[in-house]
């Protein structure tokens, strides 16, 4: 991932800080002179079960803590000091509702990947002549993700057999998607016809009907699997097969997904997050 600049963007505040990586001209007042945390520092196995012997896992995150350390410059012509610099930044910290920070990382002008967290530590060296701040992010979704999701084509594809390729990604990811059920079907499994060890399998009370419309996702920290009938929400979490292995998409192969029943399932929709290990 190729990064020229970094933004912090407070969730739902309109406050932007533009964190520059060289800036000969000294022009912007928030330059970074250097990054920690944004490494796969440590990579856990987070197994769970499958059915028969089978054991499988996903290689996870533990939660990610960047650190930036700022380089303050005042323009003074313009009346700033380090001291109006460092309230800018104390705002900020306070300006979102929801407590977030959304770290934007750039290549030129395009947004490749956003890191959100919460501002844990903010330290200034008062009565020095050191113009600088550290500040330290705590971001419990450790994954750097696609600001908008990928949304694929569903008008050539068949649940019966669905391949997805995703060459843009480094990490696992999820994956969201919407079906409508066109004929009554008692339950659902999905699995891959190359790899019989895992499935999936969903088994309402009384099964789908038609104009059942399935919403699903197994994104991190954001997994659900509901259906909408007749405008009620219907949770179905508490009726997969035990054993049931939450399809995922691994990045730079194809994922081939077989749904049973496909001829009366009907895609809607089918979208993913670009997702990083990091920088």
């Amino acid at each position: 991932m190729k990064v020229t600049s970094v933004e912090l963007h407070p969730d739902g505040s309109s406050d932007v800080f533009v964190l520059s990586f060289r800036d000969p001209s000294r022009l912007n007042p928030y330059n970074v002179k250097g990054i920690t945390g944004l490494d796969a520092d440590e990579l856990v196995a987070r197994f769970y079960g499958a059915p028969g012997a089978q054991n499988f896992y996903n290689m996870m995150l533990v939660k990610r803590q960047p650190m930036m350390l700022i380089e303050l410059n005042p323009r003074y012509n313009l009346g700033e000091s380090p001291a109006t610099l460092r309230d800018a930044m104390y705002r900020m910290i306070a300006s979102s509702r929801r407590g977030k920070v959304d770290i934007w990382f750039k290549n030129g002008e395009e947004v490749v990947a956003v890191l959100s967290g919460n501002v844990i530590k903010l330290e200034a060296p008062n009565f020095t002549t050191r113009s600088e701040v550290q500040i330290t992010f705590n971001c419990v979704d450790p994954f750097l993700k696609a600001p908008t999701p990928v949304s694929l084509s569903v008008v050539a594809l068949d649940p019966s057999l669905t391949e997805i390729q995703d060459d843009l990604s480094t990490a696992p990811h999820g994956v969201v998607f919407e079906l409508t059920a066109t004929a009554p079907i008692t339950s659902i499994t999905i699995d891959d016809p190359d790899d019989l060890s895992w499935e999936y399998t969903i088994t309402p009370v009384g099964g789908f009907v038609a104009g059942d419309v399935i919403h699903y996702s197994s994104q991190y920290n954001d997994k659900y699997i509901y259906l909408v009938r007749a405008g009620v929400t219907i949770h179905l979490a508490d009726v997969l097969t035990p054993g049931s292995i939450w399809p995922i998409i691994f990045p730079g192969r194809i994922n081939t997904f077989r749904f049973s029943n496909g001829p009366s399932l009907d895609w809607n929709t089918i979208s993913y997050y670009p997702t990083y290990w990091g920088v």
